[in-house]
């Protein structure tokens, strides 16, 4: 793995420069406290603060340089087989009202960049589902059909111009691609004045219905959104109800000639997506994700990183370089995610999350929904999206899930661990003992050992190594702790204690 492409995400390292929002210190009140500056949180509070309410975001790091900026950025109402799948467990009116809110997400997105000006490279792009088998055709087929039953017109069409074999393709005209990072930036930079404020590297340690605090500070307000992708702690439980998967993620320079036009997205296994991006310096580079792999599975992401690499040199001439990083989604037991209140309308948080991989519309109709909700107004797509249901559909997979959690709790703590001592010899980082606990330890760049906890402080899980992210990721519910045991993404939200090396593992290289 080339070391240049190791612990890059092409879209924050490409995003123009935006304001620096500034840390939350002291007491202040609003009508809207939002956790996490992301799409759904921006998006939220921009509504909102058109509406004449107050709001604060309150982002742990920077905003739009989550996990919405290291997304694929393919904004469409085409989500590859869904539709059928939420037809068959909920019913027609589901289907119609999720595709209403996901066209009407995509149409935000694009007036709210009309509307701000905002840099983001938006542009209009056909989405396409394509396949490579007869199995794959009929899935398309399926799609087609319950896609027209909910109002969107898509159409079976030959090759999208792809460089290999394809068997037909679905597709969904007039839909969008851009960069997610400036967008969500730039959006953000809209809100503060007027009683608003956006504030960054303000990470949330405490929260209830009417109260957030960071370290530094709090925000009361009469309502808090908890827009952090997966809600942290035990708020709502969305943990034990969707299951969290990583994807493999490369920007790979390619010649322009070699790169298709559109959004693409196989419907057979292998798993593969691909959209282009022309940066401001004029080289052409495609955005690819392949397979998805376990959190804290490093020989997972090791093979998912290196069969996507392969796809990329034999299809579109790929020699290297360019950018790779990873992304997290939460897949809904039931297919549809959860955006409301999380318990009593009114009196607890409203939340978002469970988007599937596809975070971009879905996250821009949460905003809308959300805000209605907070203002107490009726909402088309509330009770489609209901975040407080208690559905028995997908009870199979949710106890396979909790099986595998289960798995994972218990057997990361059996395993058996190398001593310390042995630290010398990783290349980078790796779980060992220390007094007989677990502890991952890191070798920095300078060659300098480091060890934290290697136990999740969210629900005790054992931690991996994350070799291209540089991160220790908790397989059970998505976790992810920077090398020095900072909280990246949660549900956890306290870091991850210190560990003591002895003098002689530290001297040993």
């Amino acid at each position: 793995m080339p070391a240049q492409t190791h612990d890059r995400c092409y879209w924050t390292e490409i995003a123009r420069a935006a304001p620096s929002h500034p840390a939350l210190t002291g007491e202040l009140e609003v009508d809207v406290a939002i956790v996490g500056g992301g799409i759904v949180g921006v998006v939220t509070a921009r509504l909102l603060k058109d509406r004449g309410l107050t709001v604060a975001v309150v982002e742990a790091g920077r905003a739009g340089h989550g996990v919405t900026g290291r997304s694929t950025a393919k904004v469409t109402a085409q989500h590859s087989l869904f539709l059928q799948r939420i037809e068959s467990q909920h019913g027609r009116e589901a289907a119609r009202a999720y595709t209403d809110a996901n066209r009407a997400g995509v149409a935000l997105i694009g007036e709210l960049a009309e509307r701000h000006g905002l840099a983001c490279d938006l542009e209009p792009a056909d989405s396409y589902v394509y396949a490579t088998t007869a199995d794959g055709v009929e899935k398309l087929e399926a799609e087609r059909a319950a896609a027209a039953r909910a109002g969107l017109p898509m159409e079976i069409v030959g090759g999208p111009g792809l460089p290999y074999p394809i068997s037909a393709a679905l597709r969904l005209a007039g839909q969008r691609q851009f960069q997610p990072a400036d967008f969500v930036a730039g959006l953000a930079a809209t809100i503060p004045g007027d009683g608003s404020f956006v504030f960054e590297n303000s990470r949330v340690v405490d929260w209830d219905e009417t109260r957030v605090a960071t370290e530094g500070g709090a925000v009361r307000a009469r309502h808090v959104v908890m827009a952090t992708h997966l809600p942290l702690g035990q708020v709502g439980m969305y943990y034990a109800h969707t299951h969290a998967h990583m994807h493999a993620v490369m920007a790979v320079p390619v010649e322009a000639g070699r790169a298709p036009a559109g959004m693409h997205i196989s419907a057979d296994e292998p798993k593969r997506s691909i959209r282009r991006h022309r940066a401001a310096s004029g080289a052409t580079v495609l955005i690819l994700t392949g397979p998805t792999f376990k959190h804290g599975k490093p020989a997972e992401e090791e093979s998912a990183f290196g069969e996507l690499e392969a796809f990329a040199r034999e299809h579109f001439g790929y020699s290297g370089g360019g950018w790779r990083w990873s992304n997290e989604d939460y897949v809904p037991r039931d297919h549809l995610p959860y955006v409301g209140w999380s318990g009593a309308a009114g009196k607890s948080l409203l939340v978002a999350t469970g988007f599937d991989a596809w975070g971009l519309s879905n996250g821009a109709a949460a905003g809308r929904i959300i805000a209605d909700l907070c203002q107490g107004r009726e909402n088309p797509w509330a009770e489609c999206f209901d975040a407080s249901r208690h559905s028995l559909k997908g009870l199979g997979k949710f106890a396979k899930d909790q099986a595998e959690v289960a798995k994972d709790l218990v057997g990361g703590h059996l395993r058996s661990y190398p001593d310390a001592e042995q630290a010398g010899q990783l290349a980078e980082g790796d779980i060992v003992k220390v007094d007989g606990a677990k502890a991952g330890v890191y070798r920095d760049s300078g060659g300098r050992l480091q060890a934290v906890s290697a136990t999740c402080t969210h629900m005790g899980c054992a931690l991996g190594w994350n070799p291209v992210d540089r991160t220790w990721d908790c397989p059970c519910h998505g976790s992810r702790f920077s090398a020095e045991g900072r909280v990246v993404h949660g549900p956890a939200f306290t870091p991850l204690e210190p560990v003591a090396l002895s003098a002689e593992t530290e001297r040993t290289d």
